[in-house]
């Protein structure tokens, strides 16, 4: 059976299971965890999860129900590198009428069988911004080989954060359970995320566990209990989205809530009521009807092409050059077209609604779409979760092809979307016909080529030109490197990270003309640290454009690499010799692919009249590679970085 990311719904069901781990003697270690020294399965880890726990209550109060969740860990530092596991960081939520609260911090440092108590005066709260604060606390007298272990209860009076349970952590675990019992008029959507196996599963009712004053009769609970040991390592590398869509995890979402009268209150309903509600919405809904006031303030020459596409692109650019993005991201709040407009400087929604509503009013069919960015996770598919999203765009379709749009990056080129937001699959949200997912596709056409025309010098430097040519995504990094900086440093940085590299002019072409490649000329010097007077020199051919470590270094990747887009990168060189100096060797010509279309590399190197011609070109013609397929991504950059480390040998003529 293949891997893949597992998001289930959790059927209540039962598996024997010894529950012999389930207790714990809060200060006490045992020997085995005393003496323990790595973790075999392992070796590389610097910490790791002995024990950890959690139980969830809802408690009734004299002004509120909370939900209560007394945390436990047991933790064995192996070594230095692991000491900032010691320090532990709780964040609470709050708003302007009620607050999340810490009670009861206690631990203990075990070094060996002597202990250290964590005294309160090492407890502090920090405030993080209006909503959020951290109760923070180190851990005391920490060494190599110190276990740590402490407790606290976290009480929330917010029924919505109640939203699961963390088993996968950045270092391994041996045993994760959690506990909870649920008043059965509180019902929650639960899934499991990522791709370790629970080894241990029960739901089973207890009864008349929750009653509140006044109520005759008490709530039967739901208690569940899930298990999770021998847990991996979750190690974060190149090409991902963020780790909540692979972190192993239950996952909590409160869909209905049963009041002591008897009235239900419904959170998570159907797409067709979530449509429904969206027109009247005052940050999204309301702000789509806004045409009329944009269309008094577009220019009249907008509309007057016969070309559809053009006149698309002509609105596009209006919108996207009349306003300025003030970095904001929102979607559900601070949303107000007119004022934004008015002002020429609004939040991501703000202007992508204020596109959508000016192309509406030249009589296209244009919708929103709702969206989650890459490090925001992906949204659940199997009802719908709002606060899944963070992010809006627009779409639109002319002459039977489809175009998603976002006018907030002035350097965005039509039809081309921020690389933040390439993440999967999008909501339209069409409030006659009905809302609908479509796959957000990445623009393919992304490349960067470097020629370079060179000769090595009487001082055995390398000399010449080199011209650099950005297509996609690669250009809109470099014209933006170009245009936050001034000519001197950014010529500067370039050195800096070549140090070998001096610039003796520089020149670009299409900085402003977003649509077409953006080119770089420079004319160089690079200095070599070969010496010209030996009888044997030898050459790396591809001077300073080469891979210079495999981005992929894990045994094994359970979630799958993505990197956004295709992309090609092509080096070329022209290389002449000294007249003194003939070629003896050259590298060998090597080609390979990656299997199911994923790409290819190949590498010709050829000699004609002392001059070297070669042509490097590496290309990744899919964005999304599954954990299967880690291991033959993996062996390509091994095989591309041994050949881009190949060798030219040049031998005096005597």
């Amino acid at each position: 059976m293949k891997k893949g990311l597992l998001i289930l719904t959790i059927l209540l069901s039962n598996y024997t299971f010894s529950q012999g781990k389930e207790a714990y003697t809060f200060g006490k270690i045992t020997a085995k965890e005393n003496s323990l020294k790595i973790y075999t399965k392992d070796v590389t880890a610097n910490a790791i999860f002995l024990f950890e726990n959690g139980e969830i209550v809802f408690k009734d109060t004299p002004h509120r129900i909370l939900i209560s969740t007394k945390y436990y860990a047991k933790v064995k530092l192996f070594n230095k590198q692991a000491f900032d596991k010691a320090t532990i960081e709780i964040p609470i939520f709050h708003n302007k009428e009620t607050s999340e609260k810490v009670i009861n911090i206690r631990g203990y440092t075990h070094n060996s069988y002597q202990k250290t108590v964590l005294n309160e005066k090492n407890i502090f709260t920090e405030k993080v911004n209006e909503n959020w604060s951290i109760v923070k606390f180190t851990m005391p007298n920490i060494k190599e080989q110190s276990i740590i272990e402490y407790e606290y209860t976290l009480e929330s009076p917010f029924k919505f954060n109640f939203t699961g349970w963390e088993f996968q952590d950045e270092i391994p675990k041996i045993y994760s359970r959690f506990h909870a019992l649920i008043p059965g008029n509180y019902n929650y959507n639960r899934l499991l995320v990522g791709y370790e196996k629970l080894s241990f599963n029960e739901a089973k009712i207890k009864r008349n566990c929750f009653s509140i004053p006044g109520f005759s009769k008490a709530a039967d609970c739901e208690e569940l209990t899930y298990i999770m040991e021998e847990i991996p390592a979750f190690i974060e590398e190149k090409f991902m989205t963020s780790k909540k869509n692979y972190l192993s995890r239950m996952k909590f979402e409160l869909f209905e809530f049963v009041d002591f009268e008897g009235v239900k209150h419904k959170y998570t309903k159907s797409w067709k009521n979530v449509d429904k509600e969206f027109r009247t919405e005052k940050n999204i809904g309301r702000q789509l009807r806004k045409i009329d006031y944009i269309k008094k303030r577009l220019p009249e020459s907008l509309a007057k092409s016969t070309d559809n596409l053009t006149k698309a692109k002509n609105i596009y650019n209006f919108i996207k050059n009349h306003f300025t993005w003030n970095k904001k991201i929102r979607l559900f709040k601070d949303v107000n077209v007119k004022d934004a407009f008015d002002k020429k400087f609004g939040n991501s929604t703000e202007i992508n609604i204020a596109l959508i509503n000016a192309l509406n009013a030249a009589n296209f069919d244009a919708e929103i779409v709702l969206i989650s960015t890459r490090k925001n996770g992906l949204p659940t598919k199997l009802y719908p979760v709002i606060t899944d999203f963070n992010y809006a765009i627009a779409r639109i379709e002319i002459d039977g092809t489809e175009y998603v749009l976002d006018a907030t990056n002035k350097l965005l080129p039509f039809g081309m979307l921020p690389f933040k937001t390439l993440n999967g699959y999008g909501r339209v949200m069409n409030f006659k016909k009905g809302s609908y997912w479509i796959n957000i596709n990445p623009k393919k056409n992304n490349q960067t080529r470097i020629t370079m025309n060179l000769e090595i010098n009487k001082n055995g430097e390398f000399e010449g030109l080199m011209h650099n040519s950005y297509n996609g995504y690669k250009a809109i990094e470099k014209r933006n490197e170009v245009k936050i900086t001034t000519e001197d440093k950014y010529l500067e940085g370039i050195e800096d990270i070549n140090d070998k590299l001096i610039i003796n002019s520089y020149k670009n072409s299409n900085l402003d003309s977003i649509d077409n490649p953006f080119s770089e000329l420079f004319d160089i010097i690079i200095e070599s640290e070969d010496n010209l007077n030996e009888d044997v020199v030898i050459l790396n051919p591809f001077i300073n454009s080469k891979i210079s470590s495999n981005p992929f270094q894990l045994e094994e990747r359970t979630y799958p690499v993505d990197f956004g887009y295709p992309r090609v990168f092509q080096f070329t060189l022209k290389l002449s010799i000294p007249e003194n100096y003939k070629i003896s060797s050259l590298p060998e010509n090597v080609g390979f692919k990656l299997p199911n279309g994923g790409g290819q590399y190949f590498f010709n190197i050829k000699e004609q009249n002392n001059k070297i011609s070669m042509i490097s070109r590496f290309k990744i013609d899919r964005s999304y590679f599954t954990s299967e397929e880690y291991a033959y991504l993996k062996e390509f950059y091994k095989q591309i970085i041994k050949t881009q480390n190949s060798l030219i040998t040049l031998e005096k003529i005597k």
